[in-house]
């Protein structure tokens, strides 16, 4: 071998050597392949690290759980190489570690070809939604080259329609060196030409080990799927709910102030020992996840499977390091045949930890094989139901359709049964994003007219307003059909009987305003096209009504004596006196006493003047006044008190 490389190992150990200039590339390179196929010993040749640590592996020259290295490319660029088991009794461990890799080195030994478990790793990180990699033929040392052309077209059957048709091959032999170059040529020229991870949304990491190192105390590793993480950051420990505390890092074996999403993360955690940590749990962003036991899915069955799958079938779920056994609900009674693909429901005997977007592999209970795989559409409460199916995929379907849209998915937040206004903390929780990123998609979402803000600095969308609008709009109008020549009603009488929230209602409100539809007026909010307007014969009514309290003066008759003073059934006048009451030209001043407009404000000139040439005035004097009765004149001195133009003291008044 030619070329000599700088070699560290990683995984939180402390022996890793390497220039102090090495600079990060999010991404992290996993291993596939049958058992002893040669893929740890690619990674030695890679790393320098020998990744196989237990006891077990190494008196058995056989992989058994998960190991990890860094590999220094050149200009010092460092990646993450995660090396799994081939063994078939391990593969939950290799699913656990395929879970968080960027791009696949699938690994096929030339003197056996594709083998069993070739297949089943090769559909695995396909199914978990890997994009990019390539495939080392090994040991050609053992064979002609006949053979290795003959593997070599059995490696482009296996993955023809797939991430990896027109992938590099590249025959090697790790025992003499031959053909390396070109496969460390290939390596690198595929990892120039992938995108780093992004480290956008909040911090989330899959338990990979959990180990004791003397001096330092416990240490988590693994690699984070999503966020970025700083020394003295607390992280909530799911599914349990426990805060922990970041006391330090190391990426790739060497300490660091942050961690990255993609990158080879060991974390050293105080007030918790390791014993308490295992695979399945997650170290999480607190606030943003929580454990759940049923998820709706989008599932896609192996073309491969001997039998289609049952309506509910028993099934173990790899997501993350996560191994928890459950039930593949499907929407129908139908089996679903091999190769076929669905929405589905994973109805879980215990809770897991996953969010939009998640990939898993499903596998059954017995025989143990890998059935199929596919990605989390959501998170559910409650268990499917297959009666109402049709709007359940309906409503999965646009969830589906906003998952990789920022906005979009910030939109689907709104979408709820109950809508209430969101604070940017709701909203960052909703769409699995620190609230520093998400001000350029809302400010185009306000300025869309998609998103408005609330008084109290909170977000409704334009959808919660337009359903609100409807809502108002059928209240008002039914206020109109029970009380007739109504000049507008107040927002008490409108809302009573809503459940929806006021923020919302009250932009509702405006909004319809705005718009015309509705009007408002001193004496509330009315229909703009149902305005109260008198008929011909109801004007004469009003007139009459008018009249008499004009004449009757401050000796107004009671409400329930109009109908006979001027001769018009009780039913019509009680209306007609309700719109002259609600427009102003009749005044309640309570105690069951009613005047008309003008008398109204003589009586505040009366007062007015009397308190100009006199210190206070007493209800007796008052009555004599407006040559009444202490019927009328104690209310109408109250009626003024409480509107401000007079001040009570003693059973006198004063002017404000």
């Amino acid at each position: 071998m030619s070329k000599a490389r700088k070699t560290a190992c990683g995984g939180g150990a402390p022996q890793a050597q390497e220039s102090p200039d090495a600079r990060t590339v999010c991404l992290t390179v996993g291993t596939a392949g049958h058992i002893d196929h040669g893929k740890t010993q690619l990674t030695i040749f890679l790393t320098g690290c020998n990744t196989d640590r237990l006891p077990e592996e190494k008196s058995r020259g056989m992989t058994i759980d998960l190991g990890f290295a860094t590999c220094i490319l050149p200009d010092n660029r460092r990646i993450g190489i995660v090396d799994v088991p081939g063994h078939e009794k391990f593969v939950h461990n290799m699913v656990a570690g395929a879970t968080g890799i960027d791009v696949v080195l699938l690994v096929i030994a030339a003197d056996d070809g594709v083998m069993p478990q070739t297949i089943e790793h090769f559909h695995i990180v396909r199914l978990l939604g890997i994009k990019a990699g390539m495939i080392a033929i090994t040991k050609t040392d053992l064979v002609d080259s006949a053979r290795v052309e003959t593997v070599r077209a059995q490696a482009e059957q296996l993955v023809a329609g797939s991430f990896l048709d027109g992938a590099p091959i590249v025959p090697l032999s790790t025992k003499t060196g031959e053909g390396y170059d070109e496969f460390y040529t290939k390596f690198v020229e595929l990892v120039d030409h992938m995108a780093e991870r992004e480290s956008s949304g909040p911090f989330r990491m899959h338990v990979e080990r959990a180990f004791v190192l003397k001096g330092l105390g416990t240490i988590v590793s693994g690699i984070p799927v999503s966020g970025r993480i700083t020394q003295g950051d607390t992280l909530e420990l799911l599914p349990e709910g426990r805060k922990v505390r970041v006391k330090g890092l190391q990426v790739y074996g060497q300490k660091s102030r942050e961690g990255l999403s993609g990158e080879c993360v060991a974390i050293n955690l105080a007030d918790i020992q390791h014993t308490e940590l295992h695979r399945g749990m997650q170290l999480c962003a607190p606030g943003f996840f929580e454990s759940a036991r049923f998820f709706d899915v989008r599932f896609f069955s192996l073309p491969s499977v001997g039998k289609p799958l049952k309506p509910r079938q028993q099934i173990r779920l790899h997501l993350g390091t996560s191994d928890v056994p459950g039930h593949l609900v499907l929407p129908t009674n139908e089996p679903l045949k091999p190769g076929e693909e669905t929405y589905a429901q994973l109805q879980m005997k215990r809770g897991v930890v996953a969010a939009p977007g998640d990939s898993f592999i499903l596998r059954t209970l017995s025989p143990i094989t890998t059935v199929g795989g596919g990605y989390v559409v959501s998170p559910d409460d409650k268990r499917l139901r297959r009666r109402h199916s049709d709007s359940w995929a309906n409503s999965l379907e646009e969830k589906e359709r906003v998952m990789d849209s920022v906005s979009d998915t910030i939109m689907q937040a709104f979408s709820t049964e109950s809508p209430i206004p969101l604070g940017l903390d709701d909203i960052a929780k909703a769409a699995l994003l620190h609230e520093d990123a998400l001000g350029e998609d809302i400010s185009k979402l306000i300025e869309s007219g998609r998103l408005r803000l609330t008084a109290k600095r909170k977000y409704v969308s334009k959808d919660m307003i337009e359903r609100a609008e409807t809502v108002i709009v059928d209240r008002i109008t039914a206020l109109h059909k029970e009380v007739q020549l109504s000049a507008g009603f107040s927002k008490k009488e409108i809302y009573s009987s809503l459940s929806a929230n006021h923020d919302i209602m009250d932009m509702a409100l405006e909004s319809l305003i705005e718009k015309k539809v509705i009007t408002r007026s001193t004496h509330g909010y009315f229909i703009t096209s149902m305005a109260p307007a008198l008929s011909d014969a109801q004007a004469k009514i009003a007139e009459k009504i008018l009249s008499l309290y004009s004449e009757t003066r401050f000796k107004s008759p009671r409400r329930d004596e109009v109908p006979e003073r001027v001769a018009a059934p009780e039913k019509a006048s009680g209306k007609i006196m309700n719109y002259l009451l609600q427009t102003g030209r009749l005044v309640d001043i309570g105690s069951g006493v009613i005047l008309h407009e003008d008398v109204i404000e003589e009586s505040k000139a009366i007062i007015s003047d009397y308190l100009a040439e006199h210190d206070s005035l007493d209800a007796a004097s008052f009555k004599n006044l407006i040559d009444s009765s202490r019927k009328y004149a104690i209310p109408l001195l109250e009626y003024w008190d409480g509107k401000g133009l007079t001040k009570r003291i003693g059973n006198s008044r004063i002017l404000k």
